[in-house]
């Protein structure tokens, strides 16, 4: 399909958007690519103007039917970033005709506009942990909204360098300051960073961690107390590990198992 500009309609700038009222030259024609029509493929070709712009001065055009430098139209742009929420980039590649490197271009696209224009509402109560990319030592710091129940952020690693950008670029000092509960584990570069920056906020460790080390200081002391004992009195405490570590078993059926 050939368009072309309607009457003597004024431009826009492809940079501010504002209107522009000398057109300056005319370009080469231009294609973009566009939802197909039923199984036919469907291109939009149009010579695209340079204006005088009063702020920016001479630039192209702005095209409402696609973005700037894109090759693609919007309509199409949505519907590929929509259905690769589902699929892989080469199989919506396939579905629509197109590369691999072009789906993948659209979704950063498409990625970096909802990061523009996302509702930011007050982070309270929030929630930090690594988790595993790859085989090895190798993670990332996935930061949540735990109110919310959405995810905020991904850091490449867990050190402080790499985390540090949460709070001094996403969040910035007057969000960090609303923060009152943050929920991690026992890593310390986690905890000097919430010292750091959320001064209000209360560290609340994950349950998982603290039994954890309380099952590692029970199984401490029951050591200890074997070698203190003769290998007669071992005899009563011989296979009691996972028994004194459950937390179904009470006192006093412990101390019948014994006597028994």
């Amino acid at each position: 399909m050939h368009i072309d500009r309607l009457g003597q309609r004024l431009l826009r700038c492809g940079v501010c958007r504002r209107r522009c009222w000398q057109v300056h030259d005319i370009r080469k024609e231009r294609e973009w690519r566009d939802l197909s029509m039923r199984k036919l493929p469907w291109k939009l070709c149009y010579r695209p103007r340079r204006v005088e712009c009063p702020r920016c001065g001479v630039r192209v055009e702005d095209f409402p039917w696609a973005e700037p430098w894109a090759r693609v139209t919007t309509a199409l742009c949505n519907a590929v970033a929509m259905l690769a929420r589902e699929l892989s980039w080469q199989g919506t590649a396939r579905q629509y005709g197109l590369n691999w490197k072009g789906v993948a271009t659209i979704v950063k696209r498409a990625v970096e506009y909802g990061l523009r224009h996302r509702a930011r509402p007050t982070v309270r109560v929030i929630g930090i942990d690594e988790v595993s990319r790859r085989k090895g030592q190798v993670y990332l710091t996935v930061v949540y909204d735990l109110e919310r129940r959405v995810w905020l952020w991904v850091g490449d690693d867990r050190t402080e360098e790499a985390v540090r950008p949460f709070f001094t670029k996403e969040m910035g000092p007057r969000r960090c300051h609303t923060l009152r509960v943050v929920c991690m584990d026992m890593w310390a570069p986690y905890a000097n960073l919430v010292r750091e920056y959320a001064t209000y906020a209360q560290i609340l460790f994950d349950r998982f961690h603290i039994v954890k080390h309380l099952n590692e200081a029970v199984e401490e002391v029951r050591r200890s107390e074997m070698r203190r004992l003769s290998w007669k009195a071992r005899v009563v405490f011989k296979r009691s590990r996972w028994l004194l570590l459950s937390r179904t078993v009470s006192t006093d059926s412990y101390s019948n198992r014994c006597a028994a």
